[in-house]
């Protein structure tokens, strides 16, 4: 079966929601905001959704996670080292200046033991890559490789939000650069790029 990936750019810090589906399956990845721009632009209607999975927990990847797991009745899926900043969400949306408030989503199950999902014929796998969260993961299928914030846009990302922390960055980027070189990057914020070699040595002087 063909593989489908659908992005569509949400809320006022521009995060990047994907679906990704084989069949008639799909996973829904980090919906940050604007619940029926997802749902119209990703055409979730069309897929039974099999749940969401977050590459991590900080405030703007979470904001839609709530309404799209009620209104579908699907679970929801992240490392547990991020269960600390789901829960913290409105307090930091505040400490950035905004002033609104999201409900709460309730963690289904924990990605720390899970090293695949199934989605039709074909197994997605999680790897945990810390650095820009205790508790960042991404999601590999096929040639593609969802990385959440470990980068922005074709980009090292950053290490000064709740959880970030310049060592594991370096880890993580690194173990990317050694095992998926040639792939399909998808990141939280901008567009997708193809980790190649002129761009892995540039990327290195900034680690």
């Amino acid at each position: 079966m063909e593989l489908i990936i659908k992005k569509t750019v949400v809320g006022k810090w521009k995060v990047n929601c994907y679906l990704i589906a084989s069949g008639s399956e799909g996973w829904i990845v980090d919906p940050g905001d604007e619940v029926e721009n997802i749902i119209d632009c990703l055409d979730l209607n069309a897929f039974q959704l099999k749940g969401i999975i977050n590459t991590h927990g900080h405030f703007d990847h979470i904001g839609a996670v709530a309404s799209i797991k009620e209104k579908y009745t699907i679970p929801f899926f992240i490392h547990s080292k991020d269960k600390r900043i789901v829960t913290q969400g409105n307090l930091y949306r505040r400490m950035v200046g905004d002033a609104s408030v999201v409900a709460t989503p309730l963690v289904d199950k924990y990605l720390d033991d899970l090293t695949t999902l199934d989605l039709g014929d074909r197994k997605i796998l999680v790897h945990h890559i810390p650095g820009h969260s205790a508790g960042s993961v991404c999601f590999e299928i096929d040639d593609n490789l969802f990385c959440g914030d470990i980068f922005f846009g074709n980009n090292i990302g950053r290490t000064d939000l709740p959880g970030g922390n310049k060592n594991s960055l370096a880890m993580s980027v690194s173990y990317i650069f050694d095992k998926f070189i040639g792939f399909q990057i998808h990141p939280g914020h901008g567009e997708s790029f193809i980790l190649d070699e002129p761009l892995i040595e540039k990327l290195k002087l900034k680690i």
